[in-house]
């Protein structure tokens, strides 16, 4: 039954891009099939999809709701405007000029609001909406003052002057070619950077994905589009105003994004569509606000994922139940263990020192978590820290990988000094880790969340993520195929192409695994992976570790399962009130008597020996 249902798909894929070509061509024969008053309609929806489109990137994927979107537009609409009319420039010049402007003022935004973020990233953006709409009603020699800018030229080319039907289709052209861009931007290696920082700042760090480089470029192909629409916008009506850049514009704006969906394609269309026609047809002109605000509270409560997202989760979820789990994709499984682990040591480099500490030293105020810290890892060996709760070893983890700094100390990676400045930098030199809690990017795919970890080795520019260039593509699948391998070697037997959210805890962690080691890391941090886990996922989780300390990886471990550890481990270092009270190899040390006290504690130690 599944099986013909499987066929059906195609059919029904099929049907889809049927119906939106239909309804392309509707779109299209519009101008011919109603009346001006609509056609303008028509047109403000897609100057709204330009716009929102930008807009999604960094409210859908970034997580920045700018609500000073309507300033980035004036920027666009007032500098071509000011150029056409004081200097008779063409529209296809000072389009271009005022997308530049717009460009640099949204880039100088871009740098305290994406450090800021939390609240304060929002009042930045209302603060230049503010400050925009003053200089345009200000500046009067440039801006027109409050009576704005009149007599802009329409858009010509040779002869041939654009009017209402030809600007719609302009638009609605720019406004396809932008939705396009942007599915584009999420099926790459941008997109899921993006949305990793918007989900988890750390995990994504760990990565070596750098939190502000990922976020201007969005916040910068935002500042385009509106910057664009903005300069269409004023050659199209002739005459603009600060009125019509104000901060119900901003807001009207953000509600788009919200109410569609945010991060879906379709978000801006479905969102522009119902913003542009309900006050019209409702005849709520001067309650426009109000309505706006009974849409926002209405959509945050009962639809939290827009319209898009609201019945792209409802469909998914029916055809879960029907179709089942997605079949397993065939993959080349010529990935040998030399391709999975590139950096990984050598055979001659078995046992010789991979990481050095010495004399680490980590305060968190009046309190001494780490004293004097002196540990050797041997390469290709796993070495675990043990200790009862707080004695400092996710700490310890914390400060190798870069997430702290240490106030004092050195350290040494194959012989070479190491500086752990950042979880980025850290990565970059062949260091991963997971974490103590599962950080899994929920909003990606399971084989999504390994390719985060892959893209660092498959770098491609922003360009070819939106043109979609057959470079970009084939980049994109050696990612893919070397996720599909990762998974693979983990053993995961689920659906690959399922959100994170869905999977049960025991697999988040064997998947975050996975993902640490699309890094290509030659040392692995793990803290607590068996945490959550059944006894069937532990023994799992055990073998993997032997193929990868085969493979050439060397594993530092923190677990609180003894047997576990005494199992896997080559070398423990037992840590208590943030001291090393003792290294050696499992039995030793899980014998000691130091170890059973600190475990323990002495009365109990002290109990247990009159026992016997």
């Amino acid at each position: 039954m599944n099986t013909v249902l499987r066929k059906s798909m195609n059919y029904r894929g099929a049907t889809g891009w049927a119906a939106a070509l239909a309804a392309l061509a509707l779109l299209t024969a519009g101008p011919w099939l109603v009346d001006t008053y609509y056609l303008n309609l028509m047109f403000m929806i897609g100057i709204f999809v330009i716009t929102c489109a930008g807009m999604n990137i960094i409210i859908g994927y970034c997580g920045i709701v700018s609500i000073g979107h309507a300033g980035l537009m004036a920027i666009g609409a007032y500098t071509s405007s000011y150029l056409s009319t004081k200097y008779g420039l063409s529209f296809w010049l000072v389009a271009l000029i005022g997308i530049v402007a717009s460009l640099i003022i949204g880039s100088l935004i871009a740098i305290p609001t994406i450090r800021a973020g939390g609240v304060y990233l929002s009042m930045i953006t209302i603060a230049f909406g503010v400050v925009i709409h003053e200089v345009l009603i200000r500046w009067d020699g440039v801006t027109g003052g409050p009576l704005g800018i009149s007599g802009i030229p329409k858009p010509q080319i040779g002869s041939y002057t654009f009017d209402l039907k030809g600007m719609y289709l302009l638009v609605l052209v720019i406004a396809l070619a932008a939705l396009l861009l942007v599915r584009n931007l999420r099926r790459s290696s941008w997109g899921r950077a993006m949305i990793a920082t918007k989900e988890n700042e750390i995990a994504a760090a760990s990565l070596g994905i750098r939190k502000f480089k990922a976020q201007y470029v969005g916040f910068a192909i935002s500042s385009v589009l509106a910057g664009l629409a903005g300069a269409i916008y004023a050659h199209t009506n002739s005459f603009i105003s600060p009125d019509t850049y104000h901060f119900p514009t901003s807001v009207q704006l953000v509600l788009i994004v919200i109410l569609g969906g945010a991060g879906r394609m379709l978000g801006p269309v479905i969102g522009a569509a119902i913003i542009v026609f309900l006050p019209e047809l409702l005849d709520m002109e001067k309650l426009r606000m109000a309505l706006y605000g009974g849409i926002m509270f209405a959509v945050l409560y009962f639809l939290p994922k827009g319209i898009a997202g609201t019945i792209a989760g409802w469909v998914g979820a029916r055809l879960e139940a029907y179709l089942g789990p997605a079949e397993t994709i065939a993959r080349d499984g010529s990935l040998a263990d030399s391709k999975l682990f590139p950096n990984a040591a050598v055979p001659k480099a078995v046992g010789e020192a991979m990481l050095v500490l010495e004399g680490v030293n980590k305060h968190f105020g009046g309190l001494h978590a780490l004293k004097d810290i002196d540990i050797t890892i041997k390469a290709g060996e796993v070495h675990s820290l043990v200790g009862p709760n707080g004695a400092g070893k996710t700490t310890l983890l914390n400060v190798i990988s870069g997430l702290y700094s240490a106030e004092e100390g050195r350290f040494l990676l194959k012989g070479q000094p190491l500086v752990p400045r950042s979880l980025s930098s850290v990565s970059e030199l062949g260091i991963a880790r997971t974490f103590q809690h599962s950080r899994l990017f929920k909003e990606l795919s399971v084989v999504e969340n390994v390719m985060t970890g892959v893209a660092r080795s498959q770098r491609s520019g922003i360009a070819e993520a939106l043109l979609r260039t057959p470079g970009q593509l084939r980049k994109e699948k050696a990612m893919r195929a070397r996720a599909h391998a990762l998974l693979d070697l983990i053993g995961f037997e689920g659906g690959r192409d399922l959100p994170a959210s869905q999977l049960p805890y025991g697999h988040q962690r064997m998947v975050e695994i996975a993902r640490a080691l699309a890094t290509e890391p030659s040392l692995l941090l793990l803290d607590e992976p068996a945490a959550g886990m059944t006894a069937a996922e532990i023994e799992h989780l055990e073998r993997l570790l032997q193929k990868l300390v085969k493979g050439g990886i060397t594993v530092i471990l923190i677990e609180h399962h003894m047997d576990f550890v005494q199992r896997v481990s080559d070398t423990v270092t037992v840590l208590d009130f943030g001291r090393v009270i003792g290294t050696g190899s499992p039995d030793q040390m899980l014998n000691d008597p130091r170890v059973i006290r600190a475990y323990l504690g002495e009365e109990e130690e002290v109990a247990a020996g009159a026992e016997h």
